[in-house]
């Protein structure tokens, strides 16, 4: 069977994100320019904004602007190809342009221009790319720095300054394959920042021989506007091509810059280096396809989303690898949404990825245990916090890419994590935990806090209220387990059986006290009064994706979950129940429009946890929940009743679930344990299922499954077959 074209298969004309992995993102969640030529909507470096990077202009042999036209483009994560008509003047179109962009893994935003005359006459033109970039000298520092043109290539330092964090220097390119060229350097006062050429210094200066070969930095005031420019002549024979590319590059250091610059910019076909970048992402991941065509096409989404949103940087806080939780504001480690990211990468052939995910947040540890909830490159925001279910995250990727080492390198970090919660979350010693703030549970504007302090909703960081929950609970049990596991592994015997004992002692807290033996459910405790809040919200039936939960329980998830008045609405699952008296489907909380309300929004982070509740307790009604919760884009939350997405926010291809996991393990069935494989996959109605290239602990699994039987290989050769229903068990 001929595989997938992964890059054609997710081609489409509605999106234009492009990035290489790594430090440097093109995904401006609401482009102004984007019918116009380079990059000018905002680019961002790590978590800072940088813009505009690069836009480029053709002009006739004697200065004057050709018109372009835009006409089309097609995207794939690979690229961004816009085509447009250009004219001269009133005439009508004489030259033929496509641009193909493309953001390399080394951070360099790169167009490669197409021209094709259209006329029956030698044209000689003149192509411009340059920039606008802001300068405001101070004693400390400036905007821009070292500003030099050598080689053809502009170069400069730029100082990138948030509000919230210190600035961060970084050295900048501009550049030509071309080797002729003129540039130019002018400082102005301020003006429209637009990709307008028009409006540039050189739109009454430019001349027959291009630009005049100046730099000039001073004037009567050294701040404003700093325009750059480099230029290359162009002679098109009547129905002849030409090509050049124009790239645009950023790192730390000058030297790093240039020649990643020069390195693209020499290659024949700058573009491809972005496919092989691309294509070599989708062979390191297992193939999947079926006849379920909405699975198979999130399935590879998915797979782009968490490359676009990786960083591979070694700068500042960031020593490892990462997936950032989205672009723009979330493009950093979050540690609500990095056990996602765990999970979903531990498939991956190499485990690095997957173990940077907590490593990073063991690195910038704090003083007192507690994981840091957002790290910056180079700035700690002391009051944010997440909770994070690590225990889990753990094991998982254990028992596919085993490794005492790394576990032994994690021991320590994470001991002292349980230990911040032991000390300053549970007071009462109860084996309940607290949660201080609604933001730190990453799921704000919800009943279940103001239920213990009406004005929950109305601080930001701090400690606002107690309030002992079903969530945090479940993740420290899951915690405390995993670390009774690792020590078992690590020869830290005596650590491993208190840690077991302590386990046991959350899971009897949660089944004496957070259960409510008459709404057979789950509820959140107020440690003021003791008693369970009895508000119901998707965070009560985290106890059953474990053992917490046992038989006794189960008519408690069904009698709940899938109430269509309560939780199973057309598009479930809603984070708080429909009957809950802030219930709202649409975004908003107590009648004001929010981004990331919680009070009846659907979010793929709550469904992950619900679908493997589903799972664990065997309710095979996990088809309906991935089939409506799914979607070609992946956007923060979804009303429950249309599930239309919050497309308000601008924030889509959002890391903050694990679909993909969920993927390979029920509808594919492949559930790795500790010394082997259970093939399992749940009976979904899917005709044809096909899964290759698993590598779990060194060996090569492929299930195919057709109606109801399916087919398990081991490392090539045929290995066993059976039936939904019937498990097969795979030692290795």
């Amino acid at each position: 069977m001929k595989k997938i074209d992964v890059l054609r298969y997710l081609g489409r004309d509605d999106k234009w994100y492009l990035g290489g992995g790594n430090r440097l993102l093109w995904a401006p969640p609401f482009p102004v320019y984007l019918d116009f030529p380079g990059f000018w909507d905002e680019a961002h470096y790590y978590n800072y904004e940088i813009k505009p990077m690069f836009t480029w202009a053709i002009l006739d042999e004697d200065g004057n602007e050709l018109a372009l036209d835009f006409v089309r483009r097609s995207w794939n994560p690979a690229s961004l190809t816009q085509e447009y008509s250009a004219s001269f003047r009133d005439k009508g179109p004489k030259v033929q342009v496509k641009e193909s962009k493309s953001l390399t893994s080394s951070d360099v935003a790169v167009s490669v221009l197409h021209l094709k005359n259209k006329t029956r006459k030698k044209l000689r033109l003149h192509l411009v790319a340059w920039t606008i970039q802001e300068h405001m000298p101070s004693k400390e520092s400036s905007w821009l720095a070292n500003v030099e043109y050598q080689g053809g290539v502009l170069s400069f330092n730029k100082f990138l300054r948030p509000s919230v964090t210190p600035h961060v220097e970084i050295a900048c390119a501009l550049g030509m394959s071309a080797k002729s060229q003129t540039y130019s350097v002018i400082l102005s006062e301020r003006a429209a920042i637009q990709p307008r050429w028009s409006f540039t210094p050189w739109f009454e200066t430019v001349s027959r021989r291009g630009l005049p070969n100046t730099s000039k930095l001073t004037g009567a005031t050294n701040e404003g506007l700093v325009y750059l420019a480099v230029h290359t002549p162009l002679t098109l024979q009547p129905g002849k091509e030409a090509e050049v590319a124009i790239g645009f590059a950023a790192s730390p250091a000058a030297e790093e810059t240039q020649k990643n610059l020069r390195a693209v910019l020499r290659q024949p076909s700058p573009i491809e280096l972005s496919t092989i970048s691309w294509n070599d992402h989708f062979r390191s991941v297992p193939y999947f396809e079926c006849s379920n065509e909405f699975l198979t096409r999130y399935y590879w989404y998915r797979w782009y989303g968490l490359k676009l949103n990786t960083q591979y940087g070694d700068e500042g806080n960031y020593k490892r690898a990462f997936v950032s939780e989205g672009i723009g504001y979330f493009r950093a480690p979050i540690s609500y949404s990095a056990q996602c990211h765990m999970l979903e990468n531990r498939w991956m052939h190499e485990p690095e990825l997957a173990q940077g995910s907590l490593l990073t947040f063991i690195d910038n540890q704090r003083d007192d245990g507690g994981f840091r909830g957002y790290i910056d490159m180079n700035y700690y925001r002391q009051e944010m916090f997440y909770h994070a279910n690590w225990g889990n995250a753990l094991l998982q990727l254990h028992v596919v890419h085993p490794s005492l080492e790394y576990l032994a390198s994690v021991y320590e970090g994470l001991r002292k994590y349980v230990s911040y919660f032991d000390r300053e979350r549970d007071e009462e010693v109860s084996g309940l935990y607290d949660i201080d703030n609604h933001y730190e549970t990453g799921q704000e504007y919800m009943h279940r806090y103001t239920v213990v302090n009406p004005r929950a909703d109305r601080e930001h960081w701090g400690e606002v209220f107690r309030l002992k929950g079903v969530d945090v609970t479940v993740y420290l049990y899951e915690l405390k387990l995993a670390m009774a596991s690792l020590a078992e592994k690590l020869g830290k015997t005596d650590d491993a059986e208190l840690w077991q004992i302590e386990a046991e002692r959350i899971k009897s807290g949660v089944r004496e006290k957070m259960w409510d033996p008459e709404e057979e459910m789950f509820f959140d405790v107020d440690p003021a009064s003791g008693r369970r809040t009895g508000v119901k919200a998707a965070t009560c039936f985290y106890p059953y994706f474990t053992d917490i939960a046992d038989k006794s329980h189960l008519n408690g998830l069904k009698r709940h979950l899938l109430n269509r008045s309560e939780f199973w609405t057309p598009f479930p699952v809603p984070s708080s129940s429909a009957d809950d008296e802030f219930f709202s489907p649409d975004p908003a909380w107590k009648g004001k429009r929010m981004n990331c309300p919680w009070n009846g929004r659907v979010w793929p982070m709550t469904n992950s946890h619900i679908a493997e509740a589903l799972a664990v307790t065997a309710i095979n009604c996990g088809d309906a929940l991935l089939r409506r919760t799914t979607a070609p884009n992946c956007f923060e939350h979804y009303n429950p009743y249309s599930g239309k997405p919050s497309v308000y926010r601008g924030i889509d291809d959002y890391q903050h679930s694990w679909v993909n996991d969920l993927i390979i393990k029920y509808v594919c069935g492949i559930r790795p344990e500790e010394f082997s494989v259970i093939i399992d996959p749940f009976p979904f109605n899917i005709d044809r299922v096909s899964i290759d290239d698993v590598l779990i602990r060194g060996r090569r699994l492929r299930v195919q499954i057709r109606g109801k039987r399916y087919t398990v290989w081991l490392d090539g050769a045929q290995h066993a077959e059976s039936v939904i229903g019937k498990p097969i068990q795979v030692q290795i």
